[in-house]
């Protein structure tokens, strides 16, 4: 049976999707703010957001719809040791951080993301669908989907609360419905407030990432979706007291979501048909682009200039308006990027990716799952230690995790395994990256490492034993990684020599600013 019949499956016995109905256009707007006050870095970075939600069709049991998130960059302020390095201008004219998706909400208020197979891409009742992505801890999601929070359940009264499971080894969700109604802009609806953190929040442990997250929803009564939502993420570290100064190091990140709902209205006739024209075209577009732009070089400008022809025939001849040709455009800025010749590809993609779920983050005690990596894999490097390090190029920690990785080869040399992994963007960027700092650490690519290790943020730190078990790991880095990495490994190996420098961090008590990437 199929993802999607089996999801039909579950609800077959369920009424249709309340409220929603073909032609519903919903449009949100907002704001998305990070914010980090560590000892090396301070940043703020403020970004508009828009969500628009389109409802292509209606069936009885379920109703399928096009979610664009966009994300303008309108602010920036970077200071501390960071500041020399980035400069505190803002980049206003960047292009917008652009997803478009296509979204299946059940009968019971549950949401997946679709998988279309094509190109054309059709939808369909037996279309595969996924599990939606689990929200970063550590940066903007590409793709927001707050307004679809859970119902709250029959046998659950307002004010008591109840819980759902969450993705990527994390806690339960803790929801509770307030009892009294509310008025967003004159629509009646019920606030539900969520609670989520990791177990050492209260008592944050040194070298560990603790983590918050709290989340507002006000839900119409009319069908179930929000009309505004607030989101914070906090994240801290429990670094001790520095024993000179007698004081705590201030080690603090956070990202605050926030919008609501600026405008509702019902498309049909030729606007209906103008607007879904425009999303599969991009839909289509995207796919396409994100594809083929892997393959600029091999298959050259001529390839991309082609289809770049196309698209702009196809935004001359139509008449402009829809609020999904944004996402034609981020198709166009994709290809136009290809035939330069340019193999990174900027974040504008539709979601294709495989259905297959992530698997777990694994556990102390477990053992590692199989990584292919240049010409070996895990499985053949039984009988010594292994650093397993994910990252992405681009990211503001790509730097310092370099770093790191290439401070470790050269302190155990033979005596450990380091495999920086690129889960994330291109290893060619990385390795610019890793050029530009003068390493020497090789860097790998494992297409099957994100899903195998449940990997949905990074970076993440791996160290496994002799035996192939999990004896450590850690999310995030910070200055104090290196030495807590180094601690572990030398319970397993030696280094080339007692005298030889770890090149990773000082001892212990004292504090040094590593290289710090840019925002």
């Amino acid at each position: 049976m199929s993802t999607g019949l089996l999801s039909l499956a579950l609800i077959v016995s369920a009424p249709g999707p309340d409220g929603l109905q073909k032609g519903d256009a919903f449009t949100f707007s907002g704001t998305v703010t990070q914010r980090v006050d560590r000892p090396t870095q301070y940043l703020h970075r403020e970004y508009e957001l828009c969500l628009r939600l389109f409802v292509l069709d209606r069936q009885e049991l379920f109703a399928d719809a096009a979610l664009l998130t966009q994300l303008r960059r309108i602010e920036d302020a970077v200071g501390g040791a960071a500041k020399p390095v980035t400069g505190t201008s803002p980049n206003q004219n960047s292009p917008p951080i652009i997803q478009l998706d296509y979204v299946r909400i059940h009968a019971d208020g549950s949401l997946h993301l679709l998988v279309p197979v094509g190109p054309p891409f059709r939808l369909a009742a037996d279309t595969p669908v996924r599990a939606l992505p689990t929200i970063p801890l550590d940066d903007c999601a590409p793709s927001e989907f707050g307004i679809f929070p859970p119902r709250l359940p029959r046998t659950v009264a307002p004010g008591e609360p109840w819980t759902v499971a969450a993705g990527a080894n994390r806690p339960k969700e803790m929801w509770v419905a307030q009892k009294k109604m509310e008025f967003i802009n004159a629509e009646q609806c019920r606030k539900l407030v969520m609670n989520q953190h990791s177990p050492e929040w209260e008592k944050p442990v040194g070298g560990q990432i603790a983590w918050h997250r709290a989340d507002a929803v006000w839900v119409s009564t009319q069908d179930g979706m929000a009309r505004k939502v607030n989101r914070v993420i906090r994240q801290r570290d429990g670094i001790p007291k520095i024993p000179e100064l007698g004081t705590e190091v201030k080690d603090e990140a956070r990202i605050d979501v926030r919008y609501e709902l600026k405008d509702h209205e019902k498309l049909n006739g030729k606007t209906y048909d103008r607007t879904r024209r425009d999303v599969e075209l991009a839909y289509d577009a995207l796919a396409d682009a994100s594809t083929i732009i892997r393959d600029a070089v091999k298959l050259g400008p001529r390839h991309f200039e082609a289809k770049i022809t196309k698209l702009d025939a196809y935004l001359e001849e139509t008449a402009p308006g829809t609020s999904f040709r944004e996402a034609i455009v981020a198709a166009r800025r994709i290809l136009d990027a290809g035939r330069r010749g340019n193999a990174a590809t900027p974040i504008a993609l539709p979601t294709t990716s495989s259905t297959a779920t992530p698997d777990h983050w694994p556990e102390i005690g477990e053992n590692a799952p199989n990584l292919h990596f240049g010409k070996t894999q895990l499985l053949e490097q039984r009988g010594k230690p292994v650093v397993l390090i994910f990252l992405k190029p681009g990211g503001e920690t790509t730097e310092l995790s370099l770093a790191i990785a290439d401070a470790l080869q050269k302190r155990y040399r033979e005596g450990a395994l380091v495999v920086p992994l690129v889960v994330f963007g291109e290893t060619s960027a990385a390795a610019k990256e890793r050029d530009r700092l003068k390493l020497t650490i090789p860097l790998y690519e494992d297409s099957s490492a994100r899903t195998t290790y449940g990997v949905e943020t990074v970076p993440r730190f791996v160290v496994i034993d002799h035996e192939g078990k999990v004896k450590w790991t850690f999310t995030g880095v910070g200055s104090e990684t290196g030495f807590l990495v180094r601690e572990q490994v030398d319970s397993l190996a030696r280094p080339v020599s007692p005298n030889h420098p770890s090149g990773i961090t000082a001892a212990p008590g004292t504090i040094t600013t590593p290289p710090v990437p840019r925002p």
